[in-house]
């Protein structure tokens, strides 16, 4: 265009009308290629800053959804150990309010995220927790999530509709688990007030411009929090407004999107960023204002107008050249905004404090999370670079010189400390930097993440602080297992004194009908009258062998050195002399002595002897044996019968109370026996078992530890012991 116009203004230069004509016709059509151009760059421009808002507003709805969850994440934990604690209460005996109040107390001092954590009973009635009057009589009986929660006690986590707290006066968005009583039905709720002003103050500080809002709504659309915080509170938070854009992307199923439209509060056109928060039916959305984001568009648009026809009212080249280096200048320009956009955008919002220090330890760059973490603002540590030391705390500045001597030649290196805010309160900081080059090996400095750990080095001296409370706990436990078991114990020794008199009546009225009435009835009625003697006499044994394992729990054990190779013939002899027509024999192995109580062993060879003698058969002869082996926890004794045995898949019913392996009747006994064993060696830290075969015999293995070493004595020798006689069984 411009070389024709050229030709066009030689070839007719000796006409000026012609010459005139030219150059306006050339001026005219350059003028519209130029704003033809100009209008082109600025629509390009137009469209990658739409883009750029969109990104950043994407980016910065996912951070808060991220940090929303988070909170969320951590009181949930809160509400769980509550509701853990409470349930375990419940199940201890009832609730005691003051343990209660002091748990739940410092649960919160945990979750600085909501001002208040209390338990409501199943009325409603709130009971117990922090700032609770129990005098007010305050119900949640009405509120949204406490029916969800009644419902359904299954529910799990339940974020309720926002409220105004009838005890703080607080507007809060309640998070809420529900307690089940030990029979599993439900028992109310513990639930968590989450500040609404908490996160309004969060909004407030992500910069979304001065006509930006930020939100936060559930699946319903409903308003749970925003900012800038509405002027008619009551009628927007927990209010349903319909946006049709989020509504259709909520309906997909879609975790995030972007939509432009005009908000239903204060009419305002924006540009907003959709993010689901992982987890929970709460959706983060930001809104940038488009008459915000679009200014500094409009006011370069403006701008590069005007320069664009003071250059073109010049001259045609001069106009032509300099539109050349303005579109140049202009692409240049905003590759570099776009540049500079992603960093600050990846740079500023990010959650720890990052600075880059160069070589000569000047502050190059820091990032505005520092006012955050330490009080001072970015504007403060790039004047004063010494700042980032001073805070450090007196104690803990030698690990950052050292740090700091390490950094520059190493490419990684951490190191945790404490720094002292502007407040005075202190923080952990998790530091950790690598040294910066250039491309030609120049050392320029280090760049620097700081994390604050305090909570976690917080939750690590709690834990040092509930491994010392827990064996308080467990004493505490303890002591109420002994006082439930002499409770237990006391029913037990008035229930046998209660059964014992009349299943003396029952057996005394039937002797004086045998003895004194027998003329008058017939066989059969004396044959049951003796059936009901057995059966009371029966009865009688049954309640004593109870009382005997219930005392077995709790007597005191007095450990001694027993000299089982004497205990075992005393306790063979006695049971010949009950049955003399029998003829018994004792094969006798080495038995070292026991470290334990002597009367609780005797009753536990008492039991075995015993029972080894009542399961052999009557006629022959009866041979009995009993030894022991040393294992490396202690010794075990062993008791063999050459008997009926039993069936090794029921071997586990041997140690249970009334459990048989043999059918009821077949052989004496109350079926208490060898559970009174297995409680004895229990309680001395041992452990019994037993191996058969049936019409095989049987063997009951006891293992004992071995406390006194200098009470064990040696010996080899094995010793039989015939005995012989007649009479039945008394066990």
């Amino acid at each position: 265009m411009f070389s024709n116009a050229t030709t066009h203004f030689r070839n007719l230069a000796t006409s000026t009308s012609s010459f005139v004509r030219w150059v306006a016709t050339g001026v005219a059509l350059l003028n519209l290629f130029v704003f033809g151009m100009v209008a082109f760059s600025l629509y390009q421009s137009y469209g990658e800053v739409v883009e750029n808002v969109e990104v950043t507003a994407q980016n910065l709805a996912q951070i808060l959804a991220q940090d929303i969850g988070a909170d969320i994440g951590k009181v949930d934990l809160a509400l769980l150990a509550t509701a853990d604690e409470i349930e375990l209460q419940y199940a201890s005996g009832g609730i005691k309010a003051h343990a209660l109040n002091t748990f739940m107390a410092r649960m919160q001092g945990r979750v600085p995220e909501v001002f208040s954590l209390r338990m409501s009973d199943t009325q409603g009635n709130v009971r117990y927790g922090t700032g609770v009057n129990p005098d007010a009589r305050v119900t949640n009986f009405d509120r949204e999530y406490f029916i969800r929660q009644r419902i359904n006690p299954n529910a799990g986590l339940v974020i309720g509709q926002p409220i105004f707290t009838r005890i703080d006066q607080r507007w809060a968005i309640p998070l809420s688990r529900a307690i089940h009583l030990p029979d599993g039905s439900f028992g109310g709720v513990v639930y968590a007030n989450l500040s609404i002003d908490r996160l309004t103050n969060i909004f407030a500080k992500l910069n979304v411009g001065p006509r930006g809002s930020i939100s936060l709504r559930d699946a319903e659309l409903r308003i749970f929090a925003r900012y800038p915080v509405p002027g008619d509170i009551p009628r927007v938070l927990g209010e349903k407004l319909a946006v049709p854009e989020l509504q259709e992307m909520i309906g997909a199923g879609r975790v995030s999107g972007a939509y432009v439209t005009s908000h239903t509060l204060d009419g305002i056109e924006r540009k907003f960023a959709v993010r689901k928060i992982s987890g929970y039916s709460l959706y983060a959305v930001i809104g940038r204002a488009t008459d915000e984001y679009m200014a500094r568009w409009k006011d370069q648009a403006v701008k590069t107008s005007i320069l664009a026809v003071l250059f073109f009212l010049t001259t045609l080249i001069s106009s032509w050249l300099l539109y050349r280096s303005w579109k140049y200048q202009l692409a240049a320009t905003l590759e570099l905004a776009r540049e500079e956009e992603k960093f600050h955008t990846v740079a500023d919002y990010t959650y720890d404090w990052e600075y880059w220090e160069g070589a000569g330890r000047e502050i190059l760059f820091m990032s505005p999370s520092c006012e955050r973490l330490t009080g001072y603002s970015q504007s403060e540590f790039m004047s004063d670079p010494e700042l980032l030391y001073r805070i450090i705390h007196p104690d803990d500045r030698h690990l950052m010189e050292a740090h700091r001597i390490d950094a520059a030649h190493e490419d990684e290196a951490g190191a945790d400390f404490r720094i002292v805010r502007r407040n005075g309160e202190i923080r952990w900081i998790a530091h950790g930097c690598c040294s910066v080059y250039g491309r030609d090996g120049t050392f320029n400095g280090r760049r620097a993440c700081n994390r604050d750990i305090t909570e976690r080095k917080q939750a690590e001296a709690e834990v040092l602080t509930l491994n010392a409370e827990l064996e308080q706990r467990v004493a505490q436990r303890t002591a109420q297992l002994e006082a439930n078991n002499k409770e237990l114990e006391e029913f037990s020794y008035s229930m046998s004194h209660d059964m014992r008199t009349p299943l003396r009546a029952l057996d005394g009225f039937s002797k004086i009908l045998l003895e004194e009435h027998a003329a008058g009835l017939d066989d059969e009625g004396k044959r049951m009258l003796k059936v009901l003697r057995d059966n009371a006499r029966r009865m009688g044994r049954l309640v004593d062998d109870i009382l005997l394992f219930l005392s077995m729990g709790r007597r005191k054990i007095a450990y001694v050195a027993v000299d089982v190779a004497k205990l075992v013939p005393e306790i063979f002899a006695e049971l010949q002399a009950v049955t003399p027509a029998r003829r018994l024999r004792l094969v006798l192995g080495t038995l070292p002595p026991a470290w334990g109580d002597r009367d609780m062993i005797r009753e536990v060879l008492q039991h075995l002897l015993s029972n080894a003698v009542k399961f052999s058969p009557n006629d022959g002869e009866v041979l009995i044996e009993v030894g022991c082996t040393n294992e490396e926890e202690g010794n075990c004794y062993y008791v063999k019968d050459r008997g009926v045995g039993f069936d090794m898949r029921y071997a586990d019913k041997l140690f249970k109370v009334f459990e048989r392996v043999h059918p009821t009747g077949q052989f004496e006994g109350s079926g208490i026996g060898l559970a009174i064993v297995k409680r004895i060696v229990t309680r001395h830290g041992g452990r019994v078992w037993a191996e058969g075969k049936v019409n095989g015999g049987a063997t009951i293995y006891f293992a004992l530890p071995a406390k006194d070493e200098s009470a064990i004595s040696s010996g080899n020798q094995l010793h039989e012991r015939p005995l012989q006689g007649d009479a039945n069984d008394k066990n």
